[in-house]
């Protein structure tokens, strides 16, 4: 629980005082740490005070959207909804850049 609400803390403060610009601010008792929820998020806070933030260093958004749920499931014994199925897609689509490319089966004209 400890290492969950610290990586929260500390990803949320990154951003309070220059959300344009955000920069780990570490608290000395927690530098030099290595927070872990196990198959969730880590995050090692080692030479990481001052540093401009970059999600890598604890796994990115889903890791967050992963800490999120094990907090409602497991802290706060929220119950989890039922999952609903999602269809096959029926269109192919492709990015390159700031081009979207849409995959057809044939080109009328």
């Amino acid at each position: 629980m400890r290492s969950a609400y610290q990586v929260a803390r500390m990803i949320r403060n990154a951003f309070a005082h220059a959300p344009l610009s955000p920069t780990w601010s570490i608290d000395k008792d927690c530098r030099d740490q290595v927070f872990e929820v196990p198959d969730i998020i880590t995050l090692d806070t080692k030479a990481l005070d001052g540093t401009p933030f970059d999600w890598r260093y604890y796994g990115g958004p889903l890791a967050l959207f992963r800490l999120c749920r094990f907090v409602r499931i497991e802290i706060l014994k929220d119950q989890p909804s039922a999952r609903k199925p999602v269809p096959v897609p029926t269109n192919t689509v492709y990015q390159q850049g700031n081009l979207i490319l849409q995959k057809v089966d044939a080109i009328h004209r």
